[in-house]
């Protein structure tokens, strides 16, 4: 006579079965997903770090801080208020796909020797505007994941202020948001 397993124990098994593939599916599908919205979360800290950052220019020259004759002037004073230059630490802008703090106000390209991307950058060089701005290798790794806020000058003086983010691939985002001073 054969020994025949118990229906119970035979279904026990089949479930363990199940079990495990349903965690694998889980796991799969995590895997995929977890990145994509890390990457969303990113993207959505730049954009609201963009607006804020905006209402904040839009306060210093409310305030009259573009009363001075250079563009160089002016991009320093934000940098100042923002706090700039003398300690070169922001304490509200984080760049999140490198953790720095750092605001950078130069007119060139901040420099990325072992250095992360700075979190915010001034610069009166109009080549970084808005509709000039090329994503080439130097600006993707100099300049990913940080706000850059450009000085226009016109005839000597700042007649406006352009801002906008770099994404993680290095592009500009879509738009920018332009201050008339």
């Amino acid at each position: 006579m054969a020994r025949r397993t118990p229906k119970w124990r035979a279904d026990a098994g089949f479930a363990a079965v199940q079990t495990l593939v349903v965690i694998a599916i889980a796991g799969v599908v995590a895997a995929i997903a977890l990145p994509v919205y890390a990457a969303r979360a990113k993207e959505s800290v730049l954009r609201q770090n963009a607006s804020t950052l905006e209402l904040e220019v839009k306060s210093y020259l409310a305030a009259g801080v573009d009363d001075t004759d250079d563009a160089a002037s002016a991009s320093d004073v934000i940098a100042q208020a923002l706090g700039g230059p003398r300690s070169g630490i922001s304490a509200w802008y984080v760049n999140p796909f490198g953790g720095s703090r750092a605001i950078v106000s130069q007119t060139a390209l901040p420099s990325s020797a072992g250095d992360m991307p700075p979190a915010v950058w001034l610069t009166d060089d109009e080549r970084y505007a808005f509709g000039a701005f090329t994503a080439s290798p130097a600006t993707r790794s100099r300049l990913r994941g940080t706000l850059v806020i450009v000085c226009i000058t016109r005839s000597g003086r700042t007649s406006g202020v352009e801002i906008f983010y770099v994404d993680a691939s290095g592009r500009r985002s879509p738009t920018a948001t332009t201050i008339a001073t």
